[in-house]
């Protein structure tokens, strides 16, 4: 017997398709339909709610902007992966691990802020760079700064040998104007250039270390040397001004153009 489509194997068959086509008709479903329908509202509602925790993570993370982060925004500043994404960025004081004080004074900022034209010869460099040195990188350490950092730098550090490569933060340093960096140069391998005593991801021991062999007369070697020249050539070509006692610290500008056109960032 033909009904609905269907070919009906024996009486069972046909009363079950009947009862079906009246539940159809009545508006209503059998025990197997209500059952697949509800298996998939189940389904679809669990979806529906992880998709909602994850929509509401994502904003609740997006809300917990790093305080130094916005502090550098407000203050107008960019980050510089904005203008030159192939600069690389491995912000030492954000990690306890690879600066002198053993603090982690940016809540782990990952991210380099300078004023945007300072940001713009910064590119400047890394183009310089790269024209004679393909494999080669800018590597930033440190960038702007926060006078609220410098002060708690420059408490650790007054009194010490290592006084003088803090800026006493009364004056500002320039780094809290956002117009100075700190960087090296890295190989294709994102491996530093030698460029003989750094602060930079060294315990206390090999800092004093290098520190002593500097002071009783310790010269650079060639290749220390070269670097650093190669370091300092690239940065004064794009417009920095290098400090005699810090082979990694670069102004964008000269100090007295940086306080009339620029606040210092709190």
């Amino acid at each position: 017997m033909k009904m609905d489509g269907l070919y009906c194997a024996d009486l069972k068959d046909q009363r079950r398709l009947q009862f079906g086509i009246i539940l159809r008709l009545l508006g209503l479903q059998t025990p197997a339909a209500y059952a697949r329908r509800y298996k998939y509202m189940k389904y679809h509602r669990f979806l529906f709610l992880l998709i909602f925790l994850s929509y509401t993570f994502s904003v609740g993370n997006a809300e917990q902007v790093n305080e130094t982060e916005k502090m550098f925004v407000d203050a107008g500043l960019v980050d510089i992966s904005t203008i030159d994404d192939t600069i690389q960025v491995d912000l030492v004081n954000s990690d306890p691990k690879k600066n002198y004080f053993r603090e982690s004074y940016y809540n782990g900022l990952d991210k380099a802020y300078l004023r945007r034209e300072v940001a713009v010869k910064l590119s400047k460099a890394q183009k310089t760079l790269k024209a004679k040195h393909p494999k080669y990188s800018l590597l930033i350490l440190d960038a702007a700064r926060p006078r609220s950092v410098s002060k708690k730098m420059y408490e650790k550090m007054k009194g010490t040998k290592f006084e003088k490569y803090v800026a006493n933060p009364k004056k500002g340093s320039m780094h809290n104007y956002g117009i100075a960096v700190d960087l090296t140069i890295v190989n294709e391998k994102s491996k530093e250039l030698d460029m003989g005593f750094t602060p930079f991801r060294k315990s206390k021991l090999e800092i004093y270390w290098q520190f002593a062999k500097m002071r009783i007369g310790f010269k650079l070697n060639k290749r220390q040397a070269e670097n650093r020249k190669l370091l300092s050539d690239t940065m004064k070509k794009a417009g920095f001004f290098p400090l005699s006692y810090e082979w990694w610290h670069f102004n964008g500008m000269p100090k007295q153009q940086a306080q009339k056109k620029y606040k210092i960032i709190e």
